[in-house]
């Protein structure tokens, strides 16, 4: 029987990075954003210690050394230090981001941690109290490296894992001997089981953007004693994005959404005792247009009413913005008007109806559009294109409409 082990697995701390896709940052969550990412990673330390971890597996990608950030540095060497006290080894990889031979030539590191060249693939038996308990084999990023190539194990006699950055071929993999692939590189978690052998991305352990939705961590690994390993993913983000998304009646009272958005926060709120909450709202609706739901006012009050309701702790939920969808029809009398908006619904009409047509609407617009807004109406993919020309009719009425009304005005 083998000596039953665990480690931790984690990558891409990205300590250097920011919190992106915010317009404008509340007073009170600066702190929380800020030092978001630190907590973060210290997690994966404080959890090394507490549960008595054999190793840790960073697979690269935990500050960007060019940048030679000092917080971010001695961030690093004390929970390398911190560990180092513990007798848990960590083995590191370079990123494409970090690279462990570019680490401060003034301040040492400790001996618990072990790094991997890039180019070569190294072996390390890892031993607890003399006694072998697995094989870490580890290379650095190398974008020449789309294979297994060079990770193969000489036996099954332990337990083996391969650390490295990027991706690699799963058609590759076969034959290794290898159990568990410590991949880094992804910032969204990806497990991938082989029957007994597991390709893990962990993820970063804290979302950097709105394309970064959802929980973030890492992954600790436990191995039985016949040799069964156990992957569990751990929550570690401090900073949560949660888009929303609702279906509505374009007839809502603005009373009887409060109450369908307040009681949607509160859930969330009540789910995520931990975390900041970032949210963007997406509202799509069903029935006959009405407009009043998409002028700038509503969304604006209905965004200070969150955020004054929900958003004023920094362990709370910030509502980033309001989204309402383009309607799905238009009054058809809209569309037989003999006016300039008549005209361009119109139009719109002839390029949902026949795909082959090159989106030309700009020529509609009055010359008071920015350009910016009307530039990308002629260069969408077909997917794309329904939901441009929802949206250009919408835009249509926005511009179209004032226009006339101002030029009736000027006429009478």
């Amino acid at each position: 029987m083998a000596e039953p082990f665990k480690f931790i697995h984690a990558s891409d701390f990205h300590l250097d990075q920011p919190m992106k896709g915010l317009a404008e940052i509340p007073g009170h969550l600066i702190e929380a954003l800020a030092s978001a990412p630190y907590i973060a990673a210290q997690k994966v330390f404080d959890m090394a210690i507490s549960e008595r971890v054999d190793f840790v597996i960073l697979s690269g990608d935990l500050y960007d050394s060019e940048l030679g950030h000092a917080r971010a540095s001695a961030f690093l060497l004390n929970q390398f230090q911190r560990l180092a006290d513990k007798n848990i080894t960590i083995y590191w990889c370079a990123g494409d981001t970090d690279h462990p031979d570019r680490w401060p030539g003034a301040i040492e590191l400790p001996e618990n941690v072990i790094t991997f060249s890039t180019g070569i693939v190294e072996e390390v038996e890892h031993r607890r109290e003399n006694v072998r308990i697995a094989r870490v084999m580890g290379s650095g990023h190398d974008t020449r490296r789309t294979s297994a190539e060079g990770f193969a194990a000489p036996d099954n006699d332990f337990f083996n894992i391969a650390v490295g950055y990027g991706e690699i071929n799963e058609a590759t993999i076969a034959n290794t001997r290898i159990r568990y692939w410590a991949m880094g590189g992804k910032h969204k978690a990806v497990k991938i089981e082989k029957g007994d052998v597991v390709i893990a991305y962990p993820g970063t352990p804290q979302g950097r953007n709105p394309k970064e939705s959802g929980t973030h961590g890492f992954n600790i690994c436990r191995v039985d004693s016949a040799g069964k390993l156990r992957v569990q993913m751990v929550e570690s983000d401090r900073v949560r994005w949660l888009p929303q998304k609702l279906l509505i009646q374009e007839s809502v009272q603005l009373s009887e959404l409060k109450n369908v958005l307040g009681e949607r926060a509160m859930k969330i709120i009540a789910e995520t005792t931990e975390q900041l909450v970032l949210c963007k709202w997406y509202l799509s609706t069903e029935g006959e247009f009405n407009p009043n739901i998409r002028s700038r006012e509503w969304k604006e009050g209905l965004l200070r009413w969150l955020r004054d309701e929900f958003g004023r702790s920094d362990r709370a939920l910030w509502s980033v913005d309001v989204k309402v969808d383009p309607p799905q029809s238009l009054p058809m009398e809209w569309y037989e008007e003999d006016t300039i908006l008549g005209e361009y619904l119109r139009a719109t009409g002839r390029y949902q109806s026949d795909a082959s047509l090159r989106l030309n609407l700009h020529e509609y617009m009055p010359n008071t559009v920015e350009s910016n807004l009307t530039q990308g109406m002629s260069i969408v993919g077909e997917v794309q294109r329904d939901e441009v020309l929802r949206r250009a009719a919408l835009m249509g009425i926005e511009y179209l409409a004032k226009h006339k009304e101002l030029a009736e005005t000027a006429d009478s």
